[in-house]
């Protein structure tokens, strides 16, 4: 092996002009279920953070170390796992196969032994998956995927921040983005149900409708589609958590005995409301209740407003709305009898209580709105 190359990054807590061998304490060797084969180091003058790293072999003629080393150094989010230095090393062979190694901070608990020893309320979630999003749309930006979302690849801290390390060394590839979102898709129900490996996602979300939120279960439902070009990536899904309290949330009022499946619909937007004038005439022609009450030989009642702007003389007084606005109104419809004896469907239809059918005249009644 021939000489070492150490580049440190410039916020970790290291000496730039002391070898880098020098300032850390081998931990020991560690087969990690989300890193894979790791190592673990302590920095000699303060016990925290823990380090750990990792190897990557690769041609001399394709190695990029200074160019990952500067980009890592630039990155800055608060879920990213935090990068402290690399070394690289030339091999004494035909191959001319270069070692390097990235040193980066260790966070010991994963998203899964969190599930496991905690029970989760949907708030928790809400803010775990808000969380791995925001640092996924930071990466996109940059035109970065992670390649590896899964509950043994993410870790959470003491104070409930999510860490998490993309892949070192990758190549721009749209389509990863949109297999990130289904691995954060197939994260969020484990979330929801402590379980891995399940068969059929939908049909499990479907059967949480009782548990969680309708909002909480559509955007899981749309990051596990089978049809990529319909799936969301994350700059999509950023939006949909941000809009998400606009959205109706069902399943925590009487909204629960209702289908799921029609809650699940979008409800329409309302239309605008009509002027005051109009608003009274359509509730009074449209109520299913003055069909029935003139059923009953009870006088219907017509209002007749006239607003002040429409007071215009003593004859408008006595006009009726048709007349002021110069609309016909449609004929009135009248129940024509036939001479013929009723029948007992008949007597049953137009007779109700023993009372024999009448005519009901309505009344009409003027007011004015005086502003």
């Amino acid at each position: 092996m021939g000489n070492h190359h150490s580049l440190i990054n410039y916020h970790a807590p290291l000496n730039f002009a002391q070898d880098l061998s020098e300032q850390l304490i081998d931990q020991g060797m560690l087969l990690h279920p989300g890193l894979g084969q790791i190592q673990l180091w302590k920095i000699k003058e303060i016990n925290q953070p823990m380090l750990f790293s990792f190897h990557v072999h690769i041609y001399e003629k394709d190695s990029s170390i200074i160019e990952i080393h500067n980009f890592r150094s630039s990155l800055n989010h608060p879920n990213l796992i935090e990068y402290f230095a690399c070394t690289s090393s030339q091999a004494l062979n035909i191959g001319m196969v270069q070692s390097q190694q990235f040193f980066f901070a260790y966070h010991q608990k994963t998203i899964k032994e969190f599930i496991q020893t905690t029970n989760l309320v949907e708030v928790q979630i809400w803010k775990i998956i808000e969380q791995i999003v925001d640092v996924m749309v930071y990466l996109q930006r940059k035109n970065r995927y992670h390649g590896n979302i899964n509950s043994e690849s993410i870790f959470i801290t003491d104070n409930f921040q999510i860490k998490l390390l993309d892949k070192i060394g990758q190549k721009p590839n749209s389509q990863a983005i949109k297999q990130d979102v289904h691995d954060l898709g197939i994260l969020a129900i484990e979330l929801l149900t402590k379980k891995t490996n399940q068969l059929n996602f939908i049909s499990q979300i479907k059967n949480l409708h009782k548990k969680f939120t309708l909002q909480l279960l559509q955007l899981v439902a749309k990051m596990i589609d089978e049809n990529i070009d319909k799936r969301p990536d994350f700059l999509q899904i950023q939006k949909m958590i941000l809009n998400r309290l606009k959205e109706p949330i069902f399943f925590n009022s009487q909204e629960r005995k209702y289908d799921p499946y029609k809650l699940s619909a979008r409800l329409s937007k309302q239309e605008n409301q009509m002027p005051f004038s109009d608003e009274i005439k359509s509730n009074q022609c449209n109520s299913p209740l003055s069909n029935q009450l003139s059923c009953f030989g009870v006088p219907q009642i017509i209002l007749r407003c006239n607003t002040s702007q429409n007071l215009k003389g003593d004859q408008s007084k006595n006009q009726s709305p048709h007349q002021i606005l110069g609309i016909q109104p449609s004929p009135q419809k009248q129940l024509i009898q036939t001479p013929q004896q009723p029948t007992t469907a008949t007597q049953k239809k137009y007779r109700i209580q023993g009372h024999d059918d009448i005519q009901v005249q309505p009344y009409i009644l003027d007011f004015n709105i005086v502003n």
